[in-house]
């Protein structure tokens, strides 16, 4: 799924609600006596209704961004990008009457009520975001659905074919498919019915295997000893 380019900002919105949730009108009256401290902490809900604004214009962009993933007529992605710009809207218009309120501050003789009127814009804007990154995330969730998970194939080993493949060179009994596997009139040079060592020589498994196979211990394998007989 595609990610939205909004910068996890949720958190950010959520500072500036409780920062703003400790401010408010019993701050005013904390700082009706203090103009200064009133204008910072107007300029300071400023900021954070510009922050504000500016993660919720970016989660609008990623909602309208993922209405570009879609075809067809208007789906649930539209509807959220739809819904991500009207929260971004709200945002920037709490964040213009943040910075109005701030601009009051610094010239009103008591600036303490439009420092608590910037705090409670920022708060709105704070807020707003919060439901612009809703969407977006909701937007980019339709737009971009995730893989469904493969069934697991369950690996399947056969011992039995392993066995098969595996020789023992050493000590293998007779085995009667070795006639399938060795041409032995080519092997027996001088077409006396029998192998001597001289003559298996380039076959390995049937060297390494000669004594078990010469039944009769005579020196020779005869085509019956290499079936497996007597």
């Amino acid at each position: 799924m595609k990610s939205a380019h909004v910068i996890s900002p949720k958190l950010l919105a959520v500072a500036i609600l409780a920062t703003i949730g400790m401010a408010g009108p019993a701050a005013a009256q904390r700082t009706q006596a203090h103009p200064a401290a009133s204008q910072q902490q107007a300029e300071a809900a400023a900021a954070s209704a510009s922050d504000a604004a500016e993660t919720a214009r970016d989660a609008a962009q990623s909602a309208r961004d993922a209405t570009q993933a879609t075809s067809g007529g208007y789906t649930t992605v539209h509807q959220q990008a739809d819904a991500a710009n009207r929260a971004a809207n709200k945002a920037t218009n709490a964040s213009h009457a943040a910075h109005d309120a701030t601009s009051a501050a610094q010239s009103a003789a008591n600036p303490a009520v439009p420092a608590v009127e910037a705090q409670q814009a920022a708060s709105a804007a704070g807020a707003a975001s919060m439901q612009a990154q809703d969407a977006a995330d909701a937007a980019n969730q339709a737009a971009y659905p995730p893989a469904p998970a493969r069934p697991m194939t369950p690996a399947t080993t056969s011992t039995s074919a392993t066995a098969q493949q595996q020789v023992n060179a050493t000590s293998s009994p007779p085995d009667s498919t070795l006639a399938n596997k060795v041409n032995f009139d080519s092997l027996d040079a001088n077409h006396d019915g029998n192998l001597t060592r001289a003559e298996v020589k380039s076959e390995t498994m049937l060297s390494a295997d000669f004594n078990s196979i010469d039944a009769n211990h005579d020196g020779r394998i005869s085509k019956a000893e290499l079936a497996g007989g007597k």
